[in-house]
This record gives C-alpha cells, sequence and structure tokens, in this order.
C-alpha cells in the first residue's frame, strides 16, 4: 500500500510538471531555483522558461537576447559596449550579470564608473568639452545607459539661442571644445558663395533675425541704406560694384557701343559723368552734356566739340584745317584758333586772302593791293621776298592757294 502512494505520488509529480512546464515553473524548478530574482525580472519569478529551457544551459544567452533585443542588434552590428567590448560580445551574458540575488541586487555591475572607457567601450566617443563632463550629467536617471540620447538638442535645448529654428543638428555648426566656438561653414555649398568682404562678415551681418534658410541675395537687400543712388540704378549693383569694396567699380563700360570710355575719360570718377540721381542710361553722350561749362565758345560753334578737340585733354585741337582749303603752313601753325576765329565758325566765315586778317598789319596802308603773297610768305610777314622768285615758300603756296592772282 505504502508502495502505491509513492508511485502515485510521482507520478502525480510528474504529470503537472509536464503540464506546468508550458505555462510556469514546475515544482522542481521551483525546489532547484537559487534564489529570487532581481527587480528588473521580478515579474518573471513564475515563469523560469522565459530566461531558461529545461536541461539547456547553452540556450540560456539566446533568451536572454530574446527579450533584449537592443543588445542582440548591438552584438551583431558590433556598436555600442556590448558590440565593442570582446568580452561583453562573446560571453554568455550570465557572465556579468548574475541573478537569483534577491531584490536588491544590482544587476548590472557598472559600480566602478571611473574605469569605463566611453572612447572604446561606446559609439559615442567623447570630445571637447564633454571629457570634463561627469557621467550623471548626461546620463540623467538612467537605468540603461545604452538608451541615452546621442543628439546635441537633447543635452543643450535651454542652450539653443536660436529655439530649434535651426533643426537639433548643432554640430553642423557648433564644436564640442566650446559652445560658442563655430565650425567654419562652407557657404560655397548653398546658392550663394562667398567672395571678397562678405568672407569676413558676421553671419548674422546678412541673416537677420537669423533667417539662415531664404535669406535674400539681392544686393540691395542688405545694402540699401548704402545706395547713394536711392534706387535710381536700380538693384543689380552687381553690374558696378564688387564685393571686395563697396567703392571699387568693375562696370565695363565698353558694353557700351554708345560711349566707349577713351582717353581722359578713363580716369573720370562715374558720377563725373552718371549724376548720383540718374540712371546710367541717362547719361549724355554729346560732349556739351558734361562740358557745357568748359566750352570757352560758349556754344556758337555747335555741340560737335569732337571736331577739334580729344578725349585725351581738352586743350588740345586736332582738327584738320587742311580740309578747310586752307592748309596752315608756316607761322599758321602756331597761332591759337581764336587767332583766326575770334568768333563761331559756324557764324563768321573767315576768308582765305592775307588781307582777311592782316589788314591792321598792312603797313602800305593798301598801296600794293590786297595780294600780299607776292611778296610776304607765310614763314615770316615782315621779311619780303623778291617778286617772281621760285623760293620754296613761293612755290608751296602758290600750289596751295592757285586762285590767290599771284602769277609766275
Amino acid at each position: 500500500m505504502r508502495r502505491l502512494w509513492r508511485l502515485a505520488l510521482i507520478l502525480a509529480i510528474t504529470l503537472v510538471g509536464s503540464f506546468a512546464a508550458v505555462h510556469a515553473e514546475t515544482v522542481i524548478e521551483r525546489l532547484v531555483s537559487p534564489g529570487a530574482l532581481s527587480r528588473g525580472h521580478a515579474r518573471l519569478e513564475t515563469r523560469c522558461n522565459a530566461c531558461h529551457l529545461s536541461f539547456k544551459r547553452a540556450a540560456q544567452p539566446a533568451q536572454c537576447l530574446t527579450c533584449h533585443k537592443g543588445i542582440a542588434r548591438d552584438r551583431a552590428s558590433a556598436t555600442r559596449f556590448h558590440g565593442t567590448t570582446p568580452k561583453a560580445r562573446t560571453a554568455a551574458c550570465r557572465e556579468c550579470h548574475v541573478e537569483h540575488k534577491g531584490l536588491g541586487h544590482r544587476l548590472v555591475p557598472l559600480l566602478d564608473l571611473k574605469a569605463f572607457n566611453h572612447q572604446t567601450q561606446s559609439a559615442y566617443r567623447l570630445t571637447g568639452g564633454h571629457l570634463r563632463t561627469k557621467c550623471a550629467a548626461c546620463h540623467v536617471g538612467m537605468t540603461r545607459f545604452r538608451e541615452t540620447p546621442q543628439a546635441c538638442a537633447a543635452c543643450h535645448t535651454r542652450q539653443d539661442v536660436h529655439k530649434g529654428r535651426l533643426g537639433p543638428q548643432c554640430q553642423s555648426c557648433h564644436t564640442t571644445n566650446r559652445w560658442r566656438e563655430l565650425l567654419p561653414f562652407d557657404h560655397d555649398r548653398t546658392r550663394y558663395p562667398l567672395t571678397g568682404a562678405h568672407r569676413t562678415t558676421p553671419c548674422l551681418g546678412c541673416h537677420v533675425k537669423e533667417q539662415w534658410h531664404g535669406a535674400p541675395t539681392a544686393c540691395v537687400s542688405c545694402h540699401l541704406q548704402k545706395d547713394v543712388h536711392r534706387g535710381a540704378a536700380g538693384p543689380r549693383c552687381a553690374d558696378c560694384h564688387l564685393t571686395t569694396n563697396w567703392r571699387a567699380i568693375a562696370f565695363d563700360h565698353e558694353r557700351v557701343l554708345a560711349f566707349p570710355l577713351r582717353g581722359a575719360h578713363r580716369t573720370v570718377a562715374c558720377t563725373g559723368c552718371h549724376a548720383r540721381t540718374a540712371r546710367p542710361s541717362a547719361a549724355p553722350v554729346p560732349c556739351v552734356g558734361c562740358h557745357l561749362k568748359d566750352d570757352v565758345h560758349r556754344g556758337a560753334d555747335g555741340p560737335k566739340c569732337a571736331s577739334c578737340h580729344s578725349q585725351s585733354t581738352w586743350k588740345v585741337a586736332k582738327f584738320d584745317h587742311a580740309k578747310t582749303g586752307f592748309a596752315l603752313i608756316g607761322l599758321h601753325a602756331r597761332v591759337t584758333c581764336v587767332g583766326c576765329h575770334p568768333k563761331s565758325v559756324n557764324t563768321v566765315k573767315v576768308g582765305n586772302r592775307c588781307i582777311d586778317c592782316h589788314k591792321k598789319d598792312d603797313v602800305h596802308n593798301g598801296t600794293f593791293g590786297t595780294i600780299c603773297q607776292q611778296c610776304h610768305n607765310p614763314g615770316g610777314f615782315r621779311i619780303p621776298t623778291v617778286p617772281r622768285m621760285n623760293t620754296p615758300w613761293r612755290s608751296k603756296f602758290l600750289r596751295d592757294f592757285p586762285r590767290s592772282g599771284v602769277k609766275d
């Protein structure tokens, strides 16, 4: 009878164990349990099969990684502590994380934080000011260090003077050495490469109120107050000005077919011809448009100053007198224009006879007539020549003026 009772008890225990193996711990498992679980695993106290497979000790690490999927990813990708530390990557979990020590047991044995090497055992390497930062400053209330956020904004939101307008990628501009230390931003990657003085201009000089995206690129958007033309020349400042210096002018006047610059015009200041309030297209082309005050003829010779004057200097005449039929030879070549043309050539015509200009010089008082060249020549009025003598002056004069009335 006693033997039958023992056999029944063993059979009952076996059946209960077989039935409960899928749903909860068996009586045998409870009897052989080394102790209570830690606080983190306390909810699994009655589910031994969540961590253990009966009689399969080697399968336990796989059971751990079934729940701790993040660590499984770290191991597979060779990142963070469990993927970069050799022992943590290959050893069984129980070698470091000992269970069944009770609720007060610390399952994560990171007691000596000073010995933790953040450079080799973490995916987030400390640089600059982060090397001097205490662990608790970044790992605030963290029981799982691997879940600490790595975005700058996660820790520096209060220091973000941009108030989130530039997004969370603080490292695009800032360094870890000092929060106010900025990285050299490559503006050439934008649609507005910086040149000249723009390279040394503070960012906020153009990006007013931190308008980084969609900042205007037109010159007048920043330089309107410096526009001495007061908007009359339009918004295309770059047609004339350089970025090296606001006063540097780079306009190619050769493109203005109506008035390419020549001679002294090349050194004249732009405002010398283009009034400050006038558009470049409205600048006058005729000489009198700028030189009316310089016109000693007071308009008597008309507006075509270029007929006599050159662009090299206003006082030098280039008029070809031979085109008039009276070539200037001898002393006539050194006489000033007003010496013969005291009034406008357009209103007062000067005769081509000697007596027309030298009537006051005629010491003969008209006794010998008006054909002065019979005795005199342009080389010197007071030096008479022998009549009918074939001198160089006489021959040239007769050739140039055949109608003068002198006969050989």
